[in-house]
C-alpha cells in the first residue's frame, strides 16, 4: 500500500479485521525512506540526537546511574554495548536500559507537548545501542530516530494526554515503548508484518506509573530506560518470529488505548500520517526540571529581570494554569529529593527568584534544603484556570501574578515556553547546552568532536567509531 493510498484509506479502517490502526502505523514505518525526509526534518533530528546524547552523558554522573550500573553489572557480565559516559560495557539489553535511564535522570530531555511524552530519552538510546551492534550507517540512524519519534508521539496524542496522565500513567514509559520498537524494527529491516508484531509486543510490555510523586523515588528515570529496553526486546523477538497482537492499539478486549485512557481517539493516531513528521513539534528544555514548570519559570525570571524583584519583598505569587500542572507539580513545598524539587512549582519559582536562574545547581541536594527558599515557596498559590485547561495540551499556558509587600502587582503570561517549536532554542543555544552537559564527562575536545559527528550524522558510514567517542579518555 503506497503512502497516498495509506492516507486515503485511513477512514475506512475495519477495527475488527486485520487492517486496523496498528497496521497503518506499521505500513508507514515499513515504507518511509531517508530520501523522503526533508532537510528540516533531518536537521531537527540531528539536534534531537545531540540533545539526548548530552543529557545522557550528564546523567552518567547521577546517583541513579551509579545505582543501576552497579545492579546490572553484578549479574550481567555481557559487554556487547557501551554505557555512555563511562569506560564500561554491558549486554545489549542492559546497556539500553542503563543509557535510557541516564537520559532521563536529570530531567533535561526533550518532550512532545500534545502527547506529553519524553521521546528522545527512549528512542535515541534504543536506536544507538542497536545501531552500535549492527554497525549501522548514519542515514539509517536518522531515519530510525524519526520513525521512533513519530510512532511514540502519535500513540500518545491518540490516547489523550490529560486522560492518560490523570489515570496515573507516565506516557514516557507507556508510549515510548512503541517508539523504541518502531525505531529498532526499522534498523533491523523488518517488513510491515514484523513491525506489527513488534508494536504488539511493545504495547503488551508498556508500563510506567506516577506513584513516584508520593515520595520522590527514582522510578521515573527507570521508565525511559525500560521503555527503550522493551522496544528493543520487541523488535528482536519479532525479527525471530515471535508474534505480538497486531491490533494492540484498537483491540476492544485488552487493547492498549482501551486499557489506559478514558478519552482516546484512534483517528488521531493516524490523522495526517506522513504530512508532517512529529519530530518537528518536539520541545527542548533549557531548565533541568519538569517541562510543566518552564512557562512559569520563564515568566518569573523575566519579571525578576525587568522589575528587579527581590525575594524579601514578595507577599504572594499566584500561578493560574491547567489541571494537570496542579496535579503534577503543585503539591511539594518542601521537596525531599531533587526529583521532588524538579516537579515542584512552588520550589522552582522560589529558587529562581533567589538565584536568577534555574540550572542544575538550583535542584541539587544542598540547595533544596535552604530555609529561606522554602519559606518563599509557601507564598506560592496555584489555581486552576478554565481557559488554560481548554488550551491544554496544545498549549501549556500559565499566568504568573506577583504582589509585593508594598502593594505593587505584576503579571506575566506564557503560552509557549522557551524551547517550544514556537519559541525554539537556536542551534547555538542547543549546542551550548550539549557542551555544558558533555564537557564534565568527556572534556572539551572530545565533546566538540561528538557534536560535530552528530551534526553530520548523514555522512557517517559506520556508527561504531562515533560510539567509541562516548567513552571518556583515561
Amino acid at each position: 500500500m503506497g503512502q497516498e493510498e495509506l492516507l486515503k484509506n485511513k477512514g475506512n479502517v475495519n477495527i475488527g479485521g486485520s487492517g486496523g490502526y496498528t497496521r497503518l502505523l506499521s505500513n508507514f514505518v515499513d515504507q518511509l525512506t531517508f530520501e523522503r525526509l526533508s532537510n528540516e526534518v533531518i536537521e531537527k533530528t540531528k539536534l534531537c540526537i545531540l540533545d539526548t546524547v548530552g543529557c545522557t552523558l550528564a546523567g552518567s554522573a547521577s546517583k541513579e546511574a551509579e545505582t543501576m550500573i552497579k545492579a546490572m553489572r553484578t549479574y550481567d557480565k555481557g559487554s556487547e554495548a557501551l554505557i555512555w559516559g563511562t569506560s564500561m560495557s554491558s549486554s545489549l539489553f542492559s546497556s539500553c536500559l542503563i543509557n535510557g535511564t541516564m537520559a532521563h535522570a536529570l530531567e533535561m530531555d526533550d518532550v512532545h507537548k500534545q502527547g506529553k511524552v519524553h521521546v528522545g530519552a527512549v528512542v535515541v538510546p534504543a536506536t544507538l545501542v542497536l545501531g552500535e551492534a549492527l554497525s549501522a550507517e548514519g542515514k539509517k540512524i536518522i531515519l530510525a530516530v524519526v520513525l521512533g519519534y513519530e510512532i511514540a508521539t502519535r500513540v500518545a496524542v491518540g490516547l489523550g494526554a490529560k486522560a492518560h496522565r490523570m489515570k496515573g500513567w507516565h506516557a514516557t514509559g507507556t508510549c515510548g515503548t512503541f517508539g523504541a520498537a518502531a525505531a529498532c524494527s526499522k534498523l533491523l529491516g523488518l517488513n510491515s508484518e514484523g513491525i506489527s508484531n513488534a508494536l504488539g509486543l511493545a504495547g503488551t510490555q508498556s508500563s510506567g506509573l506516577w506513584a513516584f510523586t508520593a515520595d520522590g523515588s527514582m522510578s521515573k528515570r527507570l521508565h525511559a530506560g525500560r521503555a527503550a529496553q522493551s522496544g528493543l526486546y520487541a523488535a528482536i523477538l519479532a525479527q525471530n518470529g515471535f508474534t505480538g497482537p497486531k491490533m494492540i492499539l484498537e483491540a476492544k478486549d485488552g487493547g492498549f488505548c482501551q486499557a489506559v485512557s478514558d478519552k482516546f481517539d484512534l483517528d488521531m493516531v493516524v490523522e495526517g500520517l506522513g504530512e508532517q513528521l512529529e519530530i518537528i513539534q518536539i520541545s527542548v528544555k533549557p531548565y533541568p526540571c519538569c517541562r510543566t514548570l518552564h512557562g512559569p519559570l520563564d515568566a518569573i525570571l523575566n519579571l525578576k529581570e525587568v522589575q528587579h524583584l527581590q525575594p524579601e519583598e514578595i507577599k504572594r505569587i499566584s500561578v493560574r494554569t491547567y489541571e494537570v500542572a496542579i496535579n503534577q507539580c503543585g503539591f511539594t513545598y518542601e521537596p525531599a529529593t531533587p526529583l521532588d524539587a524538579q516537579l515542584s512549582m512552588p520550589y522552582a519559582l522560589s529558587v529562581a527568584l533567589f538565584d536568577g536562574e534555574a540550572g542544575s545547581s538550583q535542584f541539587s541536594e544542598d540547595r533544596i534544603r535552604d530555609k529561606d527558599v522554602l519559606l518563599l515557596a509557601q507564598k506560592v498559590e496555584i489555581i486552576a484556570d478554565e481557559e488554560m485547561d481548554r488550551l491544554y495540551p496544545e498549549k501549556w499556558s500559565s499566568i504568573i501574578e506577583v504582589e509585593t509587600e508594598g502593594g505593587k502587582k505584576y503579571a506575566e503570561r506564557v503560552d509557549s515556553a522557551k524551547g517550544d517549536p514556537e519559541n525554539p532554542l537556536s542551534a547555538i543555544e542547543l549546542k551550548k547546552k550539549f557542551l555544558s552537559n558533555s564537557i564534565p564527562i568527556l572534556g572539551l575536545r572530545r565533546s566538540e568532536e561528538v557534536a560535530d559527528r552528530i551534526l553530520h550524522m548523514e555522512e557517517v558510514s559506520n556508527i561504531l567509531p562515533f560510539m567509541k567517542l562516548l567513552i571518556p579518555k583515561i
